[in-house]
């Protein structure tokens, strides 16, 4: 069976440094905060060797977090008889596939202001989106998949 793809939606992180600029930044903040330290413990301010070292050590795991995430995406595919959500997170893809006829997509505003885009059918629903759009793309995006999930309904 030939399935025709009408239309492809996938949401990514911003990503706007490489890995390798970002070690780059991390390198030269290490080697001058590093120098700021020991500058410190020339002046016999030992104390802040440690609390540097530490400050260091957050920074970089929290560089690594979000270069772990770099390459997560969201796709969502619209097809002659189906809509198939594709998910996919540290590496690990999650494969959903609703019935075009019967699939529904829903914007939920959620207790802080933010909305939360929502697509199903029959008691099963995955949520778009959630770390990837502002409330502004999100409602672009509804409107969007509204149009084309009428075309053949």
């Amino acid at each position: 069976m030939l399935s025709i793809c009408e239309t492809q939606c996938i949401a990514k992180p911003n990503a706007s440094a490489s890995a390798e600029s970002v070690w780059r930044l991390l390198l030269s903040l290490g080697v001058l905060t590093i120098l700021i330290a020991f500058a410190f413990l020339h002046i016999g301010a030992w104390m802040v060797l440690p609390f540097a070292g530490l400050e260091l050590v957050l920074v970089v795991l929290a560089f690594v977090l979000v270069l772990r995430h770099s390459s997560d995406y969201e796709k969502i595919t619209f097809a002659e008889d189906h809509v198939e959500i594709e998910q996919s997170v540290l590496g690990k893809i999650k494969h959903v596939r609703f019935q075009r006829y019967w699939t529904r997509i829903t914007l939920r505003e959620g207790e802080n202001g933010k909305t939360s885009l929502w697509i199903g059918s029959h008691n099963q629903e995955v949520e778009f989106g959630r770390d990837t759009m502002n409330n502004a793309q999100r409602d672009e995006l509804v409107s969007h998949l509204r149009r084309t999930l009428l075309k053949t309904k």
